[in-house]
């Protein structure tokens, strides 16, 4: 299945997390960060990912942005 993020909706980890919450449809014990993120989508399979308006995710982000573009890269490239 393919998702398609909008990077412009995760300015914040707070926020990024809730909207990938939503996007990806997790269960409510979703633990809102990267360790639980890589988890629930490697259970997944055929996932394809395409982070549109990323550069605005980064700028927002900093280092998160780039560990959170990582997870998702890990996720399309397994």
């Amino acid at each position: 299945m393919k998702y398609v993020l909008d990077g412009r909706k995760m300015v914040s980890r707070e926020e990024a997390h809730a909207y990938l919450k939503e996007i990806f449809g997790f269960p409510e014990y979703y633990g809102e960060n990267l360790d639980a993120l890589h988890d629930c989508l490697m259970e997944r399979k055929d996932v394809e990912i395409e982070v549109q308006h990323g550069e605005e995710m980064l700028a927002a982000l900093g280092r998160y942005g780039e560990l959170l573009m990582q997870v998702l890269d890990d996720v399309k490239n397994r």
